[in-house]
């Protein structure tokens, strides 16, 4: 299934059809180069997963021709998963000094920093991973050195700009490079792969200037403490929240371990120069409440972020009361409305004043909107342009909207699909294993695997667990023994019923003959049958069922 002789194609495994979990695969004369590796965050619906990754067999299987990974910055959902998968790609990483920090804390962190090779590539550099040469240009964006793509091949060129704007004050960072998409546009490319998020958002995203203003205004009219959450690799947006706390004399503290390492690359590399020192979260509690401004992580509703423990009165250091103040600088991401939501009623509940996008100027998108669509499009113009890094609505809107803006040709392409750009009209022309593979505590699992199915039967269900002791006559030793989390309570009802279940399961074993008493797979299925009847009957569930038998 590699691409035929002088055929260059785009194959996503992950961020085509969804936000999230990006990983772009170009590939030419045999060889292929990655671009991204990120994770996607789970929701209420997966129990005890956090993260998932893209299922990579197809590239695994051909890793030998993989010449190399370029990642465009240093977002979760672009990098996250290179520590989960690096192992099974087993090839060199290209990226940015600031992507670089992050990274290389996060393969320490896997064991992998020692096996790792990663080439800082300063913003706007360029290198060669024959077939292919690829050339950096500065975005702005929301974290800094974010780079678009132009990928040089034999077949033609193609731009891969995922995760910009346009922005006239960016605060940290140079603007988006006009000169250099011109002069790509200029040269001509095969085809722009471009960000889709926004594209249903009318005129431009806005930029981060004028939020710092903002800030500062909100936070001078607050009383009490004050605690700001955002995205932590929003830089530009940590200094401003820190430029708000010197504006207002008031000490600032950072309370979460992404803040925290994120502060520590931006300074490693050169940003938040004009930052004070952070008061440490146990000295707090010694600062009046007016004078003081914590940046917490936890804007998504997190469970294990610092926003959340503050918010359930269980932090060891940070706490909150009424007349207290919480500004959300950041935005909702589609599938996080019920946990911010509970975050939000916990903080409520302590009286606490609570601040958002909504009521005050304190968030802009790092995406750009339609104007800024157009725009880049008058200054590349694209032969063909490919919607990417977004749902399935964003990317078929971005269709109709490039067509309608001029755009010669667009084509589109979901997860796994192969996209023939050239030569010839872009076309899907194959389908590879594409999907996620949750992180399961140290093992990766498929996401509709039996492991996360079973979990999920049993987190809605329960799950009833029998004992079964027989002697060598095929006779029961003592009572069946029945351990049912999540089916039953302690009350009279459920005790009853409890009962009631291990005596029909007792019952429907000694119905059994002599000889099929001595057949564990008749045992147990007489023994779930009965089980799964009676529980059915007294609570309208069928949880899970475990037979074990003991023969002594």
């Amino acid at each position: 299934m590699p691409s035929a002789p002088g055929e260059l194609v785009w194959l996503p495994l992950g961020g085509a059809g969804e936000i999230g979990m990006n990983l772009s695969l170009y590939g030419y004369g045999g060889k292929w180069l990655m671009v991204d590796c990120g994770v996607a965050f789970a929701d209420d619906r997966t129990p005890s997963i956090d993260v998932f990754v893209p299922d990579i067999r197809f590239i695994e299987e051909r890793r030998e021709d993989l010449v190399g990974l370029v990642l465009t910055h240093a977002h979760e959902d672009h990098l996250g998963a290179v520590g989960y998968l690096w192992n099974r790609l087993q090839c060199p990483v290209y990226a940015t000094p600031f992507a670089c920090g992050l990274l290389r804390r996060k393969l320490a962190e896997a064991g992998l920093d020692r096996q790792t090779p990663v080439t800082e590539v300063p913003p706007g550099g360029g290198f060669s991973l024959d077939p292919f040469s690829v050339d950096f240009i500065q975005l702005s964006h929301s974290i800094p050195e974010t780079q678009a793509l132009v990928i040089e091949t034999p077949a033609g060129r193609v731009l891969h700009a995922t995760d910009w704007k346009l922005d006239p004050d960016p605060l940290i960072g140079p603007r988006t490079d006009e000169d250099a998409l011109r002069s790509v546009g200029e040269k001509g490319v095969l085809a722009m792969m471009c960000d889709s998020t926004n594209v249903f958002v009318h005129g431009t995203t806005g930029s981060e200037g004028p939020v710092r203003d903002s800030l500062a205004d909100v936070v001078a009219a607050q009383t009490g403490r004050v605690v700001i959450t955002m995205f932590a690799s929003n830089v530009a947006r940590l200094e401003s929240a820190v430029m708000a706390g010197v504006a207002t004399d008031r000490s600032v503290c950072l309370v979460g371990r992404s803040l925290l390492r994120i502060a520590d690359i931006a300074r490693e590399c050169g940003y938040l120069r004009d930052c004070p020192e952070f008061v440490d979260p146990r000295d707090v509690g010694y600062l009046s409440r007016e004078n003081v401004l914590i940046l917490a992580t936890g804007s998504q509703g997190e469970d294990r972020a610092a926003l959340a423990r503050i918010a359930m009165d269980d932090h060891r250091d940070i706490s909150l009361q009424d007349g207290d103040t919480v500004i959300f600088s950041s935005k909702e991401i589609p599938g996080n409305e019920r946990a911010i939501g509970r975050v939000q009623n916990a903080l409520a509940r302590l009286g606490v004043k609570i601040i958002t996008e909504r009521e005050e100027h304190v968030h802009v998108s790092g995406h750009p909107a339609r104007d800024e669509l157009a725009t880049l499009y008058s200054w590349v113009k694209p032969p063909l342009l490919v919607p990417i890094h977004g749902e399935s609505r964003h990317l078929l809107e971005h269709r109709r909207f490039a067509e309608s803006n001029g755009v010669p040709a667009t084509a589109m392409a979901e997860n796994g699909e192969m996209l023939r750009l050239a030569p010839g009209p872009a076309e899907v022309v194959d389908f590879v294993p594409a999907g996620r593979l949750a992180v399961d505590g140290k093992r990766l699992v498929p996401s509709f695997g039996a492991v996360l199915r079973a979990r999920k039967r049993i987190g809605f269900s329960g799950v009833a667990v029998a004992t079964l002791v027989f002697n060598g006559k095929g006779q029961l030793i003592d009572e069946p023994q029945l351990s049912a989390p999540g089916v039953f309570d302690e009350d009279d009802a459920d005790v009853e019923a409890f009962d009631r279940a291990i005596d029909e399961m007792e019952e429907a074993v000694l119905s059994l003959s002599p000889r099929a008493r001595k057949d564990d797979e008749a045992v147990e299925e007489a023994a779930r049958r009965a089980l799964r009847r009676t529980m059915n009957e007294a609570t309208g569930r069928r949880p899970q069922v475990q037979v074990h038998i003991v023969r002594v």
